[in-house]
C-alpha cells in the first residue's frame, strides 16, 4: 500500500513539469508578451535563449544564486551563481579574491530561482523563505507548474516595470537586479534568424 501511495506521489510531482521545446515557447511568448519594438524580435530569441542556459525549458527547474550585484545590469556580463537545486547545471565564474569576514560580500542574499524563466523569490514572488516585492502577485509554486501563462503575464509584468517613465526607487534596484539576470552574455548576440530557424 505504502508504495502505491509513494507512486502516485512521485507521479503527480512529475506530471506538474513540462519541458518545452524552443520553438513552442517562443510561439507562447509571441502570444502572451507585447515586447518594445522595433527590436522585438531579437528581445524574444535573447528571452528564449535565457530559458535554455538557465532552466534548459524545464517549467519546474529551481535554483539558488547569491544576490545578484546591481552594476551586473551596465555590464551585462558579471553574474556571480552558485547554483543548487534542481535544473542544469551552470558553471560559475571563479572569485577573483576570497571574500573577507565581515564584508559585504557576505552578507549578500540567497535568491531561489523558479520555472521558466527563473524569476527570483526576492523579487517577483512571495515565498516563505523570503521578503518579496511580490511584483506579480504570486507564490513561487505557481512559477513551478505546467501552467505557464502566469509566469509569462510576470515576465510581461517585469518588462513594464523596467520600462516605465517614473520608476519606483523603491522597487527599480532588485527588478534591475532580476532583469540583470536575464541578460546572458551569450545571449546578446544571438542571431535571431539562425537562433529560430526550424521554427
Amino acid at each position: 500500500m505504502l508504495a502505491v501511495v509513494v507512486v502516485l506521489f512521485l507521479a503527480a510531482g512529475v506530471s506538474e513539469s513540462v519541458i518545452l521545446s524552443k520553438c513552442e515557447l517562443k510561439r507562447q511568448l509571441e502570444r502572451g508578451l507585447t515586447l518594445p519594438a522595433p527590436n522585438s524580435t531579437d528581445i524574444l530569441a535573447q528571452i528564449v535563449c535565457h530559458v535554455e542556459l538557465t532552466s534548459g525549458f524545464n517549467t519546474s527547474a529551481i535554483k539558488t544564486i547569491a544576490e545578484p550585484e546591481e552594476h551586473s545590469i551596465v555590464q551585462g556580463s558579471r553574474h556571480r551563481r552558485s547554483v543548487k537545486g534542481k535544473g542544469p547545471r551552470t558553471t560559475p565564474r571563479p572569485a577573483t579574491r576570497a571574500p573577507r569576514l565581515g564584508s559585504d560580500e557576505d552578507k549578500s542574499e540567497v535568491w531561489t530561482l523558479y520555472g521558466l524563466f527563473q524569476l527570483s523569490d526576492h523579487v517577483v514572488c512571495r515565498s516563505t523563505q523570503s521578503h518579496s516585492l511580490n511584483l506579480c502577485g504570486l507564490t513561487c509554486d505557481k512559477l513551478i507548474d505546467s501552467d505557464t501563462s502566469d509566469d509569462i503575464a510576470c515576465v510581461q509584468a517585469l518588462i513594464n516595470a523596467v520600462s516605465a517613465p517614473n520608476p519606483d526607487p523603491k522597487t527599480s534596484k532588485p527588478i534591475h537586479k532580476m532583469i540583470s539576470l536575464i541578460h546572458q552574455p551569450q545571449c546578446i548576440t544571438v542571431n535571431t534568424t539562425s537562433f529560430f530557424a526550424g521554427c
